[in-house]
């Protein structure tokens, strides 16, 4: 039987390609089956067997049959869960200080265009940062036209996650300083032009169009509706989703009263009633909370962010490196907002959104984990375990968790070949060293990553990148 190890090694020596031709059996693991309850989601002494991508028997190892030829992975005292999926991601941010500068500009020490060129050629690190993560599938839910390339490249890319996309955000605000010659965000100002800007999507075969749902006082929300039901009936047409960014209840129930698919941010204005869950229901819509990326930016443009453990060993070592970059950053140079954020850090955590969550957790409505990763402070890759420590505080089990960022992320992304771990499925998982339904720290402790059949070492993604 192959010890860890040594399959880390195989990793690292044919990271590109399967492990063999031959099928891989993982004997005597604690199988979790996220779709199950809590009495029968942890199935011990279990053995699954892949070969190629796809996942060809899973079960007790009593019962399943290990081909003579298989590579044999030993399992005991670990345990396998599916490959984790990121709801909500922004490939054309960073995480860093200048990844936003139509919230904090630091032009004057890092020029935008610098900052969207460095990202753009960093993509096949982000890409094994996410995989180091044990997140095998993300959702980027809107950015320029070249988010279309980077569905592309991860496809091509051996080392990277599944990637759906959607397009620019059709606005109801300009965002001027995020706008180069492909700008991820795009104001529209009637429901024409809103399917105009779809229509131009959709011949890149877009996941999603996304809708970044901004009311503010004065804005007419009815004329602001009339546009978001032109976004949701072009691409209901054609046979696309809709997802909404709307924060808060009054605006979110017009995105759903016109047909939003998937809710990207959890209302955190005012709780949540009955009518949004109502809404919610008919649309047969999901939701994702990104809870943390609220406290990611106060964190960061206070000077208080500090890279947790998980972070530490898995983020990206260039944006770690420059998350302190306030510390040599001449104080005449800091944006407004930073010099505000210094003097009278407010780092409370998003207490309405957690409460909503929790409500929407009792209502029984599907939850997708996401965390926004790329906005400032929310990192690609590690920052889900933030994210999944929030919502095990918002109420939710470690098993709802699990069962938010496998079978729901499945769910947000449309593939039935997703989320779980049974014959048939896509043979993305990852092995872990503790249980997952013991404690949501246990995400992180990820031994190995399967994605499409390839067994990786998060050590070695990371130091491959180092």
């Amino acid at each position: 039987m192959v010890s860890l190890a040594r399959v880390g090694a195989i990793a690292l020596l044919f990271v590109a390609a399967h492990l063999s031709a031959a099928p891989t059996a993982i004997v005597g693991v604690t199988l979790v089956d996220p779709s199950k309850d809590d009495a029968h989601a942890a199935l011990k002494d279990a053995t699954v067997v892949f070969d190629g991508d796809r996942i060809v028997a899973a079960g007790p190892s009593a019962s399943v049959k290990v081909p003579k030829d298989a590579t044999r992975i030993d399992g005991k005292g670990h345990w396998l869960i599916p490959g984790l999926t990121d709801g909500h991601v922004h490939f054309f941010q960073s995480g860093n200080l200048y990844t936003r500068p139509d919230v904090a500009d630091f032009n004057a020490v890092m020029p935008y265009a610098k900052e969207v060129a460095r990202n753009k050629a960093h993509l096949t690190s982000v890409f094994k940062v996410w995989l180091a993560s044990g997140v095998t599938s993300v959702v980027d839910v809107g950015g320029p036209f070249w988010n279309f390339d980077v569905r592309d490249i991860a496809a091509k890319t051996a080392a990277a996650p599944r990637v759906e996309v959607a397009g620019p955000l059709i606005s109801m605000i300009a965002r001027p300083q995020l706008e180069l010659d492909d700008p991820p965000i795009i104001k529209i100002d009637s429901p024409q032009a809103a399917r105009d800007l779809v229509a131009r999507e959709l011949k890149r075969k877009p996941d999603f169009i996304k809708v970044w749902y901004i009311h503010q006082k004065g804005d007419d929300l009815a004329k602001q509706e009339e546009i978001v039901k032109a976004a949701a009936d072009a691409a209901h047409a054609a046979h696309t989703r809709l997802a909404v960014h709307a924060t808060e209840l009054d605006v979110a129930k017009s995105a759903l009263r016109v047909g939003a698919d998937y809710l990207v941010h959890s209302v955190e204005d005012a709780p949540i009633d009955d009518e949004f869950i109502a809404l919610l229901k008919k649309n047969h819509a999901i939701e994702c909370p990104t809870l943390f990326v609220y406290s990611g930016y106060r964190l960061a443009l206070s000077n208080t962010w500090k890279p947790t453990p998980d972070e530490e060993r898995l983020g990206d070592p260039q944006i770690l490196a420059s998350m302190h970059d306030l510390d040599k950053i001449p104080a005449d140079k800091r944006p407004p907002i930073v010099v505000r954020m210094m003097e009278k850090p407010n780092i409370e955590p998003p207490t309405i959104a957690m409460q909503n969550l929790k409500k929407l957790r009792d209502a029984g409505i599907p939850i997708v984990m996401g965390t926004d990763a790329g906005n400032i402070g929310t990192l690609h890759g590690p920052s889900v375990f933030r994210e999944m420590a929030m919502m095990h505080e918002a109420g939710m089990t470690p098993l709802e968790v699990l069962r938010s960022a496998t079978v729901n992320g499945a769910k947000a992304m449309g593939r039935e070949d997703l989320g779980t771990i049974a014959t048939g499925k896509r043979a993305d998982m990852v092995l872990l060293d503790a249980d997952p339904l013991a404690d949501v720290g246990n995400f992180s402790h990820a031994e190995r990553v399967i994605k499409a059949g390839v067994v990786y070492d998060p050590k070695v993604l990371i130091d491959s990148i180092r």
